[in-house]
């Protein structure tokens, strides 16, 4: 699909969820919430996907020990990866696929899922270090 057309369908989704967002500069912006854990999710599309990250509300003080953490943790995904920022920011980034319309909203749900549970398992790992 072409990007508009994903980001219409991922508008639509949000919309659906009640979700507040808001775009700038080509990226569409929302809170996401586990529980007590809050975090800001932005996305983008190219061609064919929505590319998701999920980015920590805290940086990590060990970027040495948060980039091992990283390592350690991205060999377990089946999906996505996890990286730091330059100010050391832990960001998880993963894909969806909308090469068509008709499943775009159902894959495009499932990744945003996909990321709010690993955001959610690695968060304590994070915030010690």
């Amino acid at each position: 699909m072409r990007e508009e057309d994903s980001l219409r369908v991922l508008r639509a989704l949000l919309d659906s969820e009640g979700a507040e967002w808001r775009e700038e500069n080509g990226w569409l912006r929302f809170r996401s919430k586990h529980g007590a854990m809050l975090w800001e999710t932005s996305c983008r599309a190219v061609p064919d996907a929505i590319l998701i990250y999920g980015r920590f509300p805290f940086v990590c003080r060990d970027e040495e020990g948060a980039r091992r953490l990283c390592e350690e943790l991205n060999r377990r995904f089946v999906r996505g990866a996890l990286f730091l920022t330059e100010d050391g920011t832990p960001v998880y980034r993963c894909t969806a696929e909308a090469d068509d319309i008709y499943g775009a909203q159902e894959r495009i749900a499932a990744a945003l899922e996909y990321s709010a549970q690993v955001i959610a398992h690695c968060w304590g790992r994070f915030s010690g270090i």
